[in-house]
Formats: C-alpha cells, sequence, structure tokens
C-alpha cells in the first residue's frame, strides 16, 4: 500500500443519497490508504433521523453542522451541536439514535477503528431486538 497524506475539503464533497432524508459519504476505507480506519460524513436533513443501531466496532462522531438529539440505549437524550464529539463502544450497549431538530442540514464525521479500513456493519435495535443489517 502506498503511504501518502489524503486531504478532503468536506466543505466541497459531493454525497450520495442512501435514503430520503439521508446522504453521505466514505472518505476513509480499503480503496485509500487507510490501515486501520474506515470514515465518512452523513448529512441528515431537517427533521431526518438515524434509527437506534449499534456496530462491531469502537465509533467516534464530530458534529460539524447543525444541532441534534443523541440519544442512547438507555433512553438518555443528549443535545449535540457543531464542535460536539461522542464516543460510542462496541455492541448493544454502544447502541445510538440521532435526530436532527434544526432548520439546517445535520452534518457528522465517524470514524471507525477497522482492520485494513474494511466497512463497518450494523445493527439496528427494534424493540430491544438486534437486526443485522450490512451497510
Amino acid at each position: 500500500m502506498v503511504k501518502t497524506i489524503t486531504i478532503y475539503d468536506i466543505h466541497n464533497i459531493k454525497q450520495k443519497e442512501a435514503r430520503p432524508g439521508l446522504k453521505g459519504v466514505i472518505l476513509f476505507d480499503e480503496k485509500t490508504p487507510t490501515e486501520n480506519i474506515f470514515s465518512g460524513i452523513f448529512t441528515l436533513e431537517c427533521g431526518g433521523k438515524l434509527d437506534m443501531h449499534y456496530h462491531d466496532r469502537e465509533e467516534m462522531q464530530h458534529v460539524i453542522k447543525g444541532y441534534g438529539i443523541l440519544r442512547d440505549v438507555k433512553n438518555k437524550e443528549y443535545k449535540v451541536d457543531p464542535g460536539t464529539t461522542f464516543y460510542c463502544p462496541v455492541g448493544p450497549e454502544g447502541a445510538h439514535e440521532i435526530r436532527n431538530i434544526s432548520d439546517v442540514p445535520f452534518v457528522c464525521l465517524y470514524v471507525y477503528n477497522s482492520p485494513g479500513g474494511k466497512r463497518v456493519s450494523s445493527s439496528l435495535l427494534i424493540d430491544n431486538e438486534s437486526e443485522f443489517i450490512e451497510k
């Protein structure tokens, strides 16, 4: 693997729609020069939401734009805004949901530890039951 510095201007990156109200782009994965990172940016449109889910890897997120509510598996809610960084542990105890409560898009950077930069899977929590989904 050729190791070089990779720079993105996140203000000029085109994101793809994943579903209505949610779009995103992968920045670093097995296709870029990374050994242990899977990372990207997602945007929730006004009123948009990422349902309660968890991952098989640790996750760090950093809010770039907008205002939201982060809810954990115990239903505790946290207000998050530009500059807020949060950590979610592996598995169901790290389950989280994010809602955009602002009148502007909610933009967030996410980073996972992932050997080889391989894609990270998610599991949805539905009525406290897990359903595995491949993202």
